[in-house]
């Protein structure tokens, strides 16, 4: 098949003279499949520099996956007909990168939501072809998934290592070290990956990804891996394995169109997105959206960084719309908060709040996490603890909070004076007047997890709004008040139920739940999941101003991938190595 029928002139010279192999266009497809291996192996056969490879690359991909396809130039879609179209204002065309930004409650879940069902009600009346895929990865999913599947294995899940894209999936996310473990069992990073990789498997594939929150839970290794996924999705995957033989050769795996929720600046990445999506608090359906164009140059640095200055001044703008807090206030407001607490019923301050002697961790015994670890943290003696996914730290955490099916199988662990028993060894905690004690509480990925399904099904029963639940679990009345003005949550959030909340309004709640109690022991893991630049920097100010303000009277360990979050209330940093738990300074970099 002459390859002057499978793309334009222009293309094809392009193609040929950035590869340096072929003089004229007569290579057959299998040829061409076997060069497309990989970007190495087109390098390898160039005569070009490194440097100059990586420029021209992007186009010779656009000319290859012309070459290897099905001997007709496809048709471009016209610029007038977007992919997907949501009145009055958004609009996603071919090709198009979004990213969402907008600060807590100002709606990017809802508008998501709204964007899925509005596609599914067009393909139901055929307006829509059905090669218009989207799929989602969020908070609810990731609840969704787990309720679902949380007794299965990942290899399960994942359907073997049989397929090519799969062991591919795997090499590239960093599954394998999970492959055995139930999903449960999983960290918020591996549970983040686990979704991305199922997403990319399902069949048929997503035409449309949508990414809410995704860097939340990953350290910094897997952030910058995604980074990197990101911008393989929106070009194209070249694949590992090229098929050579049949009538039918593909360049590209996994090409989709991504739509990406970001609460940090950090997450907009110029060289990824296309557009950037603003939006506003509004009472309105189209929540104040305003679509913003990047500069079609991405190596344009002074357009970007006036770009990323725009984004800067919107948020700031927003935050201008906010209840503000000063310093006075905050610690006016934590020193009547803890004085809600009924001290009678609180342990004796010289109990060390954290012992571990001995202690092993694992799942099944054939992954360990912990091995035989003696620590000890004396009561009001602030911490960080670090570590890359799947280090242990979550599953330390479920150890200390109780949490069923925890993976403690050797040692003695107290908290608060407290003994954790192996889990499956009958009651977990001696617990007769635990109950009754304001000992400990925690913020994570799980405990939300647990609180929104339980919300979920008592809501349906009863009346249930965000402000019965934190009210429910606090020292008193006036001390669930004091939290929530803690917290600058607005009435309209406490008349609300937790489900019609957004994830970052929900995690505020849960935050506001947390310290209610007034806890002797409160563990903070990752506790920013979800929160707005300035909710994130308001939630950490009112955290210092307890260590600083309340240190006699709260106990807190701070969980986190970000050393930027570790505020001076936190006298010690630790991190999870070769199973142990060591002490490191703080300018080492964050897992």
């Amino acid at each position: 098949m002459p390859l002057q029928r499978a793309a334009s002139a222009s293309a094809v010279r392009l193609s040929f003279r950035a590869v340096g192999q072929f003089s004229r266009p007569a290579a057959s497809p299998t040829l061409l499949a076997g060069v497309w291996q990989s970007p190495g192996a087109l390098l390898h056969r160039s005569s070009l520099s490194r440097s100059q490879f990586i420029q021209v690359y992007p186009a010779v991909t656009r000319a290859f996956s012309t070459l290897l396809g099905n001997g007709a130039a496809p048709q471009p879609v016209a610029a007038s007909e977007p992919v997907i179209a949501l009145p009055p204002k958004y609009e996603l065309q071919p090709d198009d990168v979004h990213c969402f930004v907008g600060l807590n409650g100002s709606g990017k879940t809802q508008f998501l939501a709204k964007l899925q069902a509005h596609v599914k009600a067009q393909q139901a009346r055929g307006a829509l072809p059905a090669s218009c895929r989207l799929a989602s990865l969020s908070f609810d999913a990731h609840r969704e998934f787990v309720a679902e599947n949380g007794h299965r294995v990942v290899a399960d899940v994942l359907g073997g290592i049989g397929s090519p894209t799969a062991r591919d999936l795997i090499v590239r996310l960093g599954l394998f070290p999970v492959w055995e473990q139930r999903v449960r069992h999983l960290s918020t990073g591996e549970m983040r990956k686990l979704l991305l990789a199922v997403a990319l498997l399902e069949t048929p594939r997503a035409s449309v990804l949508i990414l809410d929150q995704p860097f939340d839970g990953l350290d910094v290794k897997a952030r910058r891996q995604l980074q990197w996924m990101l911008g393989q999705l929106t070009r194209g995957f070249t694949r590992l394995l090229v098929e050579t033989t049949g009538a039918k050769h593909e360049a590209f795996a996994y090409k989709t169109q991504v739509l990406l929720a970001a609460n940090r600046l950090e997450q907009v990445f110029p060289e990824i997105f296309s557009h950037t999506v603003l939006l506003r608090q509004s009472d309105g359906d189209d929540h104040g959206i305003e679509v913003v164009a990047w500069p079609e140059d991405k190596e344009d640095d002074a357009r970007n960084k006036a770009m990323m200055k725009r984004l800067e001044d919107f948020y700031a703008e927003e935050h201008e719309k906010r209840m503000k807090m000063t310093e006075t206030e905050l610690k006016s407001l934590v020193e009547q908060l803890f004085k809600c607490r009924d001290e009678a019923r609180c342990v004796d301050v010289d109990t060390p709040a954290v012992q571990l002697n001995g202690v092993s961790i694992s799942y099944d015994r054939k992954r360990i996490l912990l091995q035989d670890v003696d620590f000890e943290r004396q009561s009001h003696e602030h911490w960080a603890l670090l570590g890359p996914n799947g280090s242990g730290k979550s599953s330390l955490m479920r150890v200390m909070m109780q949490t069923p099916g925890h993976g403690l199988t050797e040692g003695e662990v107290l908290v608060v004076g407290e003994q954790v028993r192996p889990f499956g060894s009958g009651a977990a905690i001696d617990d007769a007047t635990t109950s009754s004690k304001p000992r400990l509480e925690a913020i994570s990925t799980d405990q939300h997890i647990q609180l929104l399904h339980k919300s979920l099904q008592t809501e349906k029963a009863e009346d249930q709004t965000a402000f019965t639940l934190l009210e429910s679990n606090a020292a008193s009345s006036e001390a669930a008040e004091l939290a929530m003005r803690l917290l600058v949550l607005p009435d309209a959030v406490k008349t609300r139920k937790l489900s019609q909340l957004s994830q970052g309004e929900q995690k505020l709640v849960l935050i506001a739940r947390a310290l209610a109690a007034c806890p002797q022991l409160l563990i903070l893991d990752e506790i920013t999941h979800g929160l707005d630049p300035f909710n994130r920097a308001h939630v950490l100010r009112v955290i210092e101003t307890i260590g600083r303000h309340a240190a006699q009277l709260t106990h807190m360990v701070l969980i986190t991938h970000h050393e930027e979050e570790i505020t001076p209330c936190f006298s010690n940093i630790f991190k999870i190595q070769d199973k142990q738990i060591v002490e490191r300074p703080r300018q080492e970099e964050t897992a």
